[in-house]
C-alpha cells in the first residue's frame, strides 16, 4: 500500500497552520499516527480515552483559535468522539475529525471493530469526506490532496466547526520494511475563499434606526477581543445604548455592561426595559430569565449580526440576519446613531436595574456556608491574567449571577454549545497545553468524577488549578422546581455520591487542598492560588443549606 498520501495529509495540514494533534492509541490508525508524530512542525499528544482525547483537543482549539487534528482508529472509537464533535459544532470550534476505517469490501461483514463510519457525525460536522484510495494513481493523490485543503479551509471558514476525514486503510498499514517515506516539501497552501464583503444595503439598514427609539445590544459568548471591547464601550458610553452580556461573552470589562439580567429580570416584568430594536452579536447566551423576557417583550424589530449564513431565532423575533463580522457591523451603527431623550432614559433604566441588583450581590451574606459564599469568595479572589473555565451545571450559573469586576483580566470559556458536564476537565485540560497563562477551572464534583479520565495520559500541564464545589451530588436539580419535589431526587436526579477527589489528586499528582467553611476559604485561596504547580482545592458544602441560600437571595431581588 502506498502511504505517502498520508504523509501528505499530515503536510497539508501543517501548511494550513494545524500545529496540535490528539491521537488515541490503535492500529488501524498507524500510519496516520506516525505521519502526525513524525512531522516536525506538528506537536501530537497521546490520550487513550477517545472521549477525553476529544475534548483536549477541543481545549486547545477554543485557546488557539486553530483547528487541532484529532486522530483514532477504526470502530467505536470515533463514536466516543461524538459529545465533543456535536459541542465543537454548535460552539463554532474548528477540529479536524480522522478516523481510521476497514476497507469498504468488510463493513457489515461482522469484521472486528468495524462499524457504519462514512457520515458518522450526521450534522453535527460541517462536511464529511471519505479519503480516496491509498493507490499511486495521479488522479486518486491529487482528489486527496484537493480534500484534504478543502477540509481544512472548512473548519475555518466564517461558522468555524468540526470536519470529519474518514479514512479507510487495506493492510498493511504499516510502512513495509525498507520503504521511506517524507513530507512532500512540494506542496503548497490553497488559499482560501475571499472573506465576507459589505452588504450593499447596511447603509439603507441605518437610515432605518432613527424608527427605533429604544436600541438594546445582547452579546452571546464569545472569545474576548479587546477591538469589538472598544466598539461596545464606545457604544455603551457615548450612544447610550445598553449592552447586556453574560460572562461567557468575555466583555465584563466593559464600561457599564449590563451583567445582572438573570437576577433582576426574574424579579418582575421590567416592561420599562423592552426593547424598539434588538441588535444580537455572538453565539449562545446563558441567562433564560433573558431568554425569556425577549420572548415575552418582543422588540419590534431583532437584527443578529454574525458571520454565518445561519441566524438561529433564539427570542422569536427575527426580522432580519446580517450576514457580517460583529466589528463592521458595530462601526457602521456607531457611525449612524444618535442619541436622544427616549434612548437615554431607556439606557438608564437597564443601568439602574443592574446596579440594584449587583449591590444586593455585593451586600447578600448568609450564616450558612454554601456554594454561593463559595462561589463569591472565589470569584472575588481570581488572579488577573488567567483562563477561566467554567464547567455547566451550577459553575456556570453560579459564575454568571455573581459575575466579574470589570478590573479583572480574566478569559471566561465554558463548553455552551451543547452544555454539557461530559467535557469540562478535558477541555480545561486541553487549554493548558496551548495557554502560556494559568488556567483555573471551577467545577462541581458530578462533572468532575464524570471526566476524571481527563488526566490518564502523560501530558498534564503544571499550569492548571481545579476548584471543586463538592455537594455530594448534582445540586442543580435541587434547585429546579420539578425534580425537587419528586421522592427520587436523591436516587436518580441528584444521584447522590460521598466521594472527595483525594485519592484523585494523589494518582494525578495534583496538590490537594479542602474548604469546609467561609474563614477556611478565604485563608486558604490565597496559598492556593500562590506559585506554580497542579491543584487540587475542593470546597465542601451542604446541598440543602445552598439551596436555601440561593433561594433566599432570589427572594431580596424581587423585594
Amino acid at each position: 500500500m502506498n502511504l505517502q498520501p498520508i504523509y501528505d495529509l499530515a503536510q497539508i495540514c501543517s501548511l494550513h497552520g494545524i500545529r496540535y494533534a490528539v491521537i488515541s492509541p490503535g492500529s488501524r490508525n498507524a500510519a496516520l499516527t506516525i505521519a502526525f508524530a513524525r512531522h516536525p512542525k506538528i506537536e501530537c499528544y497521546s490520550v487513550s480515552d477517545e472521549r477525553s482525547a476529544a475534548f483536549i483537543a477541543l481545549g486547545l482549539s477554543l485557546k488557539t483559535g486553530l483547528p487541532t487534528a484529532l486522530i483514532c482508529t477504526s470502530g467505536s472509537a470515533g463514536l466516543n468522539y461524538a459529545p465533543a464533535v456535536a459541542e465543537a459544532y454548535f460552539n463554532q470550534v474548528p477540529l479536524l475529525v480522522l478516523t481510521a476505517d476497514r476497507p469498504p469490501e468488510w463493513i457489515g461483514e461482522r469484521d472486528g471493530q468495524t462499524i457504519y463510519q462514512e457520515n458518522l457525525y450526521g450534522r453535527h460536522v460541517k462536511k464529511s469526506f471519505v479519503f480516496p484510495s491509498l493507490s499511486i494513481d495521479k488522479d486518486s493523490v491529487a482528489t486527496g490532496h484537493d480534500m484534504v485543503h478543502e477540509a481544512v479551509l472548512l473548519t475555518q471558514s466564517n461558522n468555524k466547526g468540526p470536519v470529519h476525514i474518514n479514512v479507510p486503510f487495506r493492510e498493511p498499514f504499516y510502512p513495509e520494511s525498507g520503504t521511506v517515506y517524507d513530507f512532500n516539501q512540494n506542496l503548497v497552501k490553497t488559499d482560501p475563499p475571499n472573506g465576507l464583503n459589505p452588504i450593499p444595503e447596511l447603509g439603507k439598514m441605518m437610515t432605518e434606526l432613527p424608527k427605533y427609539k429604544r436600541v438594546l445590544l445582547i452579546v452571546g459568548q464569545g472569545a474576548k477581543q479587546k477591538s469589538l471591547n472598544d466598539l461596545l464601550e464606545g457604544l455603551s458610553t457615548q450612544h447610550q445604548i445598553p449592552i447586556v452580556a453574560d460572562i461567557i461573552s468575555n466583555v465584563h470589562e466593559v464600561a457599564g455592561v449590563i451583567t445582572g439580567q438573570d437576577l433582576f429580570l426574574k424579579a418582575n416584568e421590567n416592561k420599562e426595559l423592552q426593547p424598539d430594536l434588538l441588535i444580537t452579536i455572538g453565539m449562545s447566551v446563558i441567562s433564560k430569565n433573558l431568554k425569556i423576557f425577549v420572548r415575552n417583550h418582543k422588540p419590534k424589530a431583532h437584527w443578529h449580526v454574525r458571520d454565518e449564513a445561519h441566524a438561529p431565532d433564539t427570542y422569536k423575533a427575527l426580522t432580519l440576519a446580517i450576514q457580517s463580522d460583529p466589528e463592521s457591523f458595530l462601526l457602521h451603527l456607531s457611525a449612524n446613531l444618535s442619541v436622544d431623550q427616549s434612548q437615554q432614559e431607556f439606557f438608564h433604566a437597564w443601568q439602574k436595574t443592574d446596579q440594584s441588583a449587583k449591590e444586593i450581590i455585593r451586600n447578600y451574606e448568609s450564616e450558612q456556608f454554601s456554594d454561593y459564599q463559595g462561589y463569591k469568595k472565589v470569584l472575588q479572589s481570581l488572579p488577573n491574567n488567567i483562563d477561566l473555565h467554567l464547567a455547566n451545571s451550577m459553575a456556570v450559573r453560579y459564575a454568571n449571577v455573581i459575575g466579574l469586576r470589570q478590573d479583572q483580566k480574566v478569559e471566561v470559556y465554558c463548553n455552551r454549545g451543547t452544555s454539557g458536564i461530559d467535557g469540562s476537565n478535558s477541555t480545561a485540560v486541553g487549554a493548558t497545553l496551548a495557554s502560556p497563562k494559568p488556567v483555573v477551572l471551577l467545577t462541581g464534583d458530578v462533572a468532575f468524577f464524570y471526566d476524571i479520565n481527563a488526566f490518564w495520559h502523560n501530558s498534564l500541564s503544571d499550569n492548571l488549578k481545579i476548584i471543586i464545589f463538592n455537594n455530594q451530588g448534582g445540586g442543580i436539580f435541587r434547585m429546579i422546581d420539578g425534580p425537587s419535589q419528586q421522592p427520587e431526587l436523591e436516587e436518580f436526579f441528584e444521584t447522590v455520591q460521598k466521594r472527595n477527589a483525594k485519592l484523585t489528586a494523589q494518582e494525578y499528582h495534583f496538590e490537594y487542598m479542602t474548604s469546609h467553611d467561609t474563614n477556611d476559604l478565604t485563608q486558604t485561596l490565597p496559598l492556593f492560588f500562590e506559585g506554580g504547580g497542579r491543584k487540587i482545592l475542593e470546597i465542601f458544602t451542604n446541598p440543602q443549606e445552598s439551596k436555601e441560600v440561593y433561594k433566599d437571595l432570589f427572594h431580596k431581588l424581587s423585594k
